[in-house]
């Protein structure tokens, strides 16, 4: 799809989804590591522009960072256990930014996730989020 528009709402969208990474991830971890800083700005820094360059919207750009993003499920890179932290963060903070995504991390698992039972859920009861 041709746009060759700025995407501000998305790119706006996803900012406000990264503030709210780093303060989950701050209140889990009790810190804010390099991985939490440097969490999806691939899509700030280079899907988004790249996307405006080629005149593509946000769905071309988030599929793009699904595709390569080491915490996301939807690719085939081999998961670290860091991947697993980082992708559960993802979840548990999604929902106080992204009015389409209202679940929380165990709520994710198990509704999108369940075959990714066996490497999340010992993380989620470590973080205190085995819940429902």
């Amino acid at each position: 799809m041709k746009t060759n528009k700025i995407n501000w709402q998305a790119f706006s969208y996803t900012w406000a989804h990264k503030i709210a990474f780093l303060k989950v991830e701050k209140q889990l971890l009790g810190r804010i590591s390099v991985r939490g800083i440097v969490h999806d700005m691939d899509k700030l820094l280079w899907w988004y522009p790249l996307g405006y360059l080629l005149g593509k919207d946000a769905k071309w750009v988030q599929n793009h960072h699904r595709n390569w993003a080491r915490h996301h499920p939807h690719n085939s890179i081999v998961k670290k256990y860091d991947d697993y932290v980082e992708m559960i963060i993802d979840w548990e903070c999604a929902r106080f930014t992204k009015p389409d995504k209202p679940l929380n991390a165990y709520q994710t698992l198990y509704k999108f996730y369940p075959e990714l039972e066996d490497n999340i859920l010992p993380i989620l009861e470590k973080l205190k989020l085995a819940h429902q």
